[in-house]
């Protein structure tokens, strides 16, 4: 939720070409202030929605319907995600705020 003591929320996410996929996906990667790293991706294959149907091309956050997500790590030397990640696919941008909510307050 928190990034040095900033609320983070999906309008904070800078996106970048998808080193994998440049020409067809986007994704932006930020770690919280707890240790876990949050990855956003959309595009070509992936679990989410551009403007050009399901698992279809984007390469702007805007042409994104929904995204796939991954939150990924520890907090300290606890794993609070059972198998060190939990992935969500098509998500919207409410829910990426919900969910960067959710496990940013996991504390150690």
């Amino acid at each position: 939720m928190y990034i040095n003591n900033t609320v983070m929320k999906f309008k904070n996410l800078v996106f970048i070409s998808h080193p994998v996929t440049p020409d067809s996906g986007i994704m932006a990667k930020i770690k919280l202030d707890n240790g876990l790293e949050v990855s956003v991706i959309c595009g070509e294959n992936y679990y989410s929605s551009s403007r050009e149907g399901h698992k279809a091309s984007c390469t702007r956050a805007g042409d994104a319907v929904s995204f796939e997500v991954l939150i990924s790590g520890m907090v300290g030397d606890k794993n609070f995600l059972g198998m060190n990640q939990i992935s969500e696919g098509w998500q919207s941008r409410e829910d990426i705020d919900n969910l960067m909510e959710k496990y940013g307050a996991i504390e150690g």
